[in-house]
């Protein structure tokens, strides 16, 4: 009898807990939204071919002259760019089609202008930056106190380009080139040193 009444009992409190709740159920650990990173502008490989063009101020210093062939000009330019892991290699040309002006040492109007120029550059992909250096060889029109003359000589220059997206690009660029001594100009030594601001439009 007592086995019975102690079954009852316990089935008794059994309802009574469960009718009250129950056992209380750990609370669920609290999901987490995962974070989302901001994603940073990609500026894709810089191999490939470009077409642009720079605004540049230029100046020849000829030793004897009375005032130094200088002035402000433009170009295009177009080339093609290989790369090899940061290393970026590349071939292109330039057509500069403003004129350098001064004065001979009689006085007499003189210029250096309409240059063309190939050349190669060498790299380093620093991500959207490109610091390069380049070197290549130039022709150009002379004329002095009425005499005219082909130019040429070899050119070298410093660089950095800069992306701005995939496509479009910036750079600031110093050239230096040396045309040798040339009659026409009195046997002096004939040399143009340019500073260009420029961009690049990838394709």
């Amino acid at each position: 009898m007592k086995k019975y009444l102690l079954s009852a009992a316990v089935l008794t409190a059994s309802g009574a807990a469960a009718y009250a709740g129950g056992p209380v159920a750990p609370a669920p650990e609290p999901v987490l939204a995962p974070v989302v990173q901001p994603v940073a502008p990609t500026f894709g490989a810089w191999q490939g071919g470009y077409v642009g063009g720079n605004l540049n101020w230029g100046k020849n210093p000829i030793s004897g002259f009375l005032d130094d062939p200088d002035g402000a000009s433009g170009a295009l330019r177009g080339g093609y760019d290989w790369q090899s892991g940061r290393t970026v290699m590349g071939l292109g040309a330039e057509y500069d089609f403003g004129k350098l002006k001064g004065n001979n040492a009689a006085g007499a109007a003189s210029s250096v202008g309409k240059a063309a120029t190939v050349y190669g550059r060498l790299g380093y992909d620093a991500g959207p930056w490109l610091p390069y250096a380049l070197a290549g060889y130039t022709w150009a029109d002379g004329q002095s106190g009425g005499a005219d003359t082909n130019l040429d000589g070899y050119t070298l220059g410093l660089g950095v380009e800069r992306k701005f997206n995939d496509r479009w690009s910036g750079y600031a660029e110093y050239n230096y080139t040396d045309f040798g001594n040339v009659a026409a100009f009195g046997g002096s030594k004939v040399e143009t040193q340019k500073v260009k601001l420029g961009v690049n439009f990838k394709f």
